[in-house]
């Protein structure tokens, strides 16, 4: 009788263990969004060029809150076609890796976009429905670690989306997402406009 008393009380124990992690996973995940929004503003406020260090009423940057509907496990298609370029706010062109293209479906829609190599990381430019309305008009990127690229999936992260550096001041240069990189569907997700 005992033993079934206990055996009862660590299957309850176990079943609560389960539910806490399964939440707890949640909460983890928007900590972790959180503490890598806090290193990213930390980051941009320390480079010597900083794009925010000279704006004197800077308020911080605003985001959608973080939704893992907002993670994509993309098909990757690697291309070893060697350098493309890239169109520039300033109107010149850059040359830039083309690492392949990616694959993933968002509200129902298939999207097959272009992923850039930067070293360490892949760059993924992009422009979608909330451009210029609620994000910036021209476009925001993510770095992708290269470590979420596994067996020709790439794990792509909206929630990780930034603005990039001309969003903040005007006299940077920056790169213009190519057409193919148009989400047609509003990605609620990431870094807003900073200016209203």
């Amino acid at each position: 009788m005992f033993k079934n008393k206990v055996f009862l009380v660590i299957i309850v124990l176990g079943i609560f263990g389960i539910i806490f992690y399964s939440l707890s996973g949640s909460e983890s995940y928007v900590d972790t969004i959180k503490k890598q929004r806090e290193t990213f503003l930390k980051n941009l406020m320390s480079e010597n060029d900083s794009p925010i260090a000279s704006i004197k009423d800077f308020s911080g940057i605003k985001y959608f809150e973080a939704d893992k509907n907002f993670i994509v496990d993309a098909d990757f298609k690697a291309e070893s076609a060697g350098k493309g370029m890239i169109l520039m706010t300033d109107s010149t062109q850059t040359e830039i890796k083309k690492a392949g293209t990616a694959n993933f479906s968002v509200d129902g829609k298939t999207f097959t976009v272009n992923v850039f190599d930067e070293g360490e990381y892949f760059l993924f430019p992009f422009r979608d429905l909330t451009s210029g309305k609620e994000t910036y008009g021209g476009g925001r990127f993510i770095n992708i670690p290269k470590d979420k690229l596994k067996d020709d999936k790439l794990e792509i992260d909206f929630n990780n989306a930034h603005n990039f550096y001309c969003a903040y001041n005007e006299s940077f240069i920056c790169p213009i997402p190519p057409k193919e990189n148009f989400i047609n569907t509003e990605i609620r997700a990431g870094e807003k406009k900073y200016k209203n």
